[in-house]
């Protein structure tokens, strides 16, 4: 009975961190995804832009290129929202850190 008991805990914190860990996975692939893809397509537009002297061209790329780069940053900040919805146990010990409680 014990053991049953056991298991099935160990099976529901399991289920959760799985869930927390394929989350963060998907946030992350999800957030890489632009300035990956602009890597490979600026490294072909490149000599282009640069030998038109098209500044506004230019311009453009730069901005593409902050954005995508804030973008991938943002998987940073996410993550500790996605733990702390996903994880209650890492709520709790959080908000025991925030409260300054002794575990």
């Amino acid at each position: 009975m014990m053991h049953d008991l056991y298991v099935h805990r160990a099976n529901r914190l399991s289920m959760k961190m799985t869930k927390m860990l394929v989350l963060c996975t998907a946030y992350f692939l999800l957030a890489t995804a632009p300035i990956s893809t602009y890597f490979v397509v600026e490294s072909y537009l490149r000599p282009g832009y640069e030998e038109s002297g098209n500044y506004l061209a230019l311009a453009k790329r730069d901005l593409i290129w902050a954005a995508c780069y804030l973008f991938g940053l943002s998987n940073y900040c996410v993550n500790f929202y996605l733990y702390t919805a996903t994880n209650d146990r890492f709520y709790k010990e959080f908000k025991a850190l925030i409260h300054c409680q002794p575990r």
